[in-house]
Formats: structure tokens, sequence, C-alpha cells
């Protein structure tokens, strides 16, 4: 008589796998919104905080021939931006959720850093001239919408390489617009933190990496 062995049950799936993860996502973003708040109270809202952030964008700030060549060499925020919509849509054909992350995360990101520069008050208070909000930076957060396009789309074995491309331009980026004066250390910072926020949300629409 043959007896027939009951096969063994399938393993669970670890949660990078999970289609609907929710605790990490959400995680990045209270960390986004939090951090964000934080910068702004600190560097945009205190006396301090204002004349610390002020002069390290005037202490490292290029004058003369040489702010012309860094000129030259910022990125086109809208080329950035149209790449990182376009891996959006591309992703679409291949995984519908991957693409809604990215056309959701990445919009709503640039977004953010235009509306929060023009309605968030800074008050005069260490700054030399009366000097309009500039934080968070718009230059910067169109990289990073790149960087975060780029990790979301990314197969697993291509994450490091994405990490490190949409590392490198946020990085250049943000280094230039201080370094070219048109935007204060803490503008970069927050506009990083709301990319970490961005990020979330985007991991929350996408959900489990599709196999590759």
């Amino acid at each position: 008589m043959t007896t027939r062995t009951r096969p063994d049950p399938a393993p669970l799936p670890l949660l990078a796998d999970d289609p609907r993860p929710v605790g990490w996502p959400v995680g990045l973003m209270l960390l986004g919104a939090l951090g964000f708040v934080s910068v702004y109270v600190v560097a945009v809202l205190s006396t301090r905080g204002q004349s610390i952030d002020t002069r390290a964008m005037e202490a490292v700030t290029a004058t003369g021939s040489r702010h012309d060549l860094l000129s030259s060499l910022l990125p086109n925020p809208y080329l950035l931006l149209g790449a990182a919509l376009a891996l959006g849509g591309l992703a679409l054909l291949r995984h519908v959720r991957t693409g809604l992350a990215v056309l959701v995360a990445v919009p709503l990101l640039v977004a953010s850093t235009q509306v929060l520069k023009d309605v968030l008050p800074r008050p005069q208070l260490a700054d030399p001239w009366a000097m309009a909000n500039s934080l968070p930076s718009g230059h910067t957060g169109a990289a990073l919408a790149l960087a975060l396009a780029l990790l979301l789309v990314s197969p697993r074995r291509l994450l490091p390489a994405a990490a490190l491309v949409g590392a490198a331009v946020s990085l250049w980026m943000g280094a230039l617009v201080v370094l070219l004066g048109y935007h204060r250390p803490s503008d970069v910072l927050a506009s990083a933190l709301l990319a970490v926020g961005a990020g979330g949300l985007g991991l929350l629409v996408r959900g489990g990496r599709p196999a590759r």
C-alpha cells in the first residue's frame, strides 16, 4: 500500500516580501515629519539657530570666477524631476504599484518643497538683512526625487548601485546650492527629511518589492 506524504507548508514570507508592509513605511513618514519640524524650529524660529545656519552658508559661499564655475555645474532640477517621473511611468508597465508609488511620492516631495517654502514664516532674528524663507530647498528636492524614484523601482540586486547614484546626485546638488549661497544648510537637510517621509509613503503604496 502506497502512502502519500503531505508536503511541507510553504515558509512564511519575510517582511520585505509582504505585499502590504505598514510599520516600516509609517515609521519613515513619522521620522521625516518630526525631523522636518525639528529642523524648522531650531534653524528658523530660534536666534541662535538662524545665526549658526547663516554663518555656515556665508563661510563657504563661493564668489567671482569660482561661483561662475560652480553655477555651471549645477544640475537642472527640471531634468532631474523629468527623469524621476519617467522612471515612474516605465515602472507602470511592469509593476503597477511600483509605478504608482513613484508617481505619488515624487510629485508630493517636489510640491511640498515649493509650498512649504512659500507658506512657512521666517522671522528676522539673526539675519543681517531681511530675506524670504528658503527652507526647504527645491533644487535639492528635485535631486532627492530622482534618488527616491531609483530606490523604489530598482530590484534588490541593484539597490546598492541605485542608492549610490541617488546619494551622489543629491549630495552634489545640496553642496552646490550652499556653496553658491542659494540655500542654507538647514534648507538642504529639511528637503532630505521630506524625502524620507515621501519615501515612506512610496513604500506604503508599493507594498512588497516585486520578484525579479
